[in-house]
Formats: C-alpha cells, structure tokens, sequence
C-alpha cells in the first residue's frame, strides 16, 4: 500500500513561541519610538530627564559653588569654568537661581550676569534676581535666534 502525497502540503504550524512574534516587534518598536519622542521632546524644552554629559558637568560646577570650603581662588574658577560653557550653562543656571538653595542662588546669578556680558552684551542687573523676568530674558534671546535663523534660511532659498 502507497500513501498518496500532494503536490502543496500544509505548511507546518509555527512553534507556540513565534506565533506572536510580529505583535511584540510592532510594540517593541512602538516603545522606542515613543522613547525618542519623548528624548527629543526633553532635549528642546530641557525638562531635564536625560541630561547630556554637558549638562551633568554643569550641574556639577554649580553645585560646587555653594561649597564654603572652597578657597576663593577655586571658587573664581569653578565660576569661570561656568561661564565659559555660554549657552550651555543659561538653563542650568536660571535652574539654580530659582530653585536652588540661597548659598548657590549669588554666585549663580553672578555667573549667569558675567555670561550675559561677556556673550551677549546684557546687563542682566536690570532685572535683578527675579528668575521670571531672568526666563523671559532667555525665552526672547531664544526666539530673536529663531528669527534670525529662519531669515538666515529664507535669505539661501
């Protein structure tokens, strides 16, 4: 006796693991794809979720300006070094201005007026230490960039 066999055989049931193997690609790929989202969305508004290594340092720096012990030539430095990092050190700095402790809130708005002056050509004593008139002042910098930017790109076309 001789079993007949067809041209097309049922192709073979998948094994128990990979039968929803594309449903969990398609949402593995939904996380990261909302992972980057929201990393794109911390990097422009700076809500400080995943900080670069600029901004650690920063951070850092800042902390160290609250230290007492420092002796005063390390402590113009560390100032310096916070300075020196110009746009990068603004958020971080407006940060510790308003929500930092009183000991780091001087030296913080000291540096970020030194920066002002040095960058920019801004005396930021006009608004004193009020960290909601020191945002605005950053916000307006930002956008006068935006302009500028936007007719840089325009004037190329």
């Amino acid at each position: 006796m001789t079993i007949e066999t067809s041209a097309n055989p049922l192709p073979a049931a998948p094994p128990p693991c990979c039968r929803h193997l594309a449903k969990v690609g398609f949402v593995v790929f939904c996380l990261y794809v909302a992972a980057m989202y929201v990393l794109a969305l911390d990097q422009n508004f700076h809500w400080g979720l995943f900080p670069n290594q600029a901004e650690k340092e920063i951070s850092a720096k800042i902390s160290q300006l609250g230290d007492t012990s420092l002796p005063a030539e390390k402590h113009d430095a560390v100032m310096k070094d916070i300075v020196n990092w110009n746009t990068f050190a603004v958020p971080a700095l407006l940060k510790a201005i308003e929500q930092g402790s009183p000991a780091i809130r001087e030296p913080a708005l000291k540096c970020l007026q030194t920066l002002s002056l040095k960058f920019y050509n801004v005396d930021l004593t006009k608004f004193g230490s009020d960290p909601a008139k020191l945002n605005q002042w950053w916000r307006d910098l930002q956008a006068e960039w935006a302009k500028a930017e936007a007719a840089a790109a325009t004037e190329k076309k």
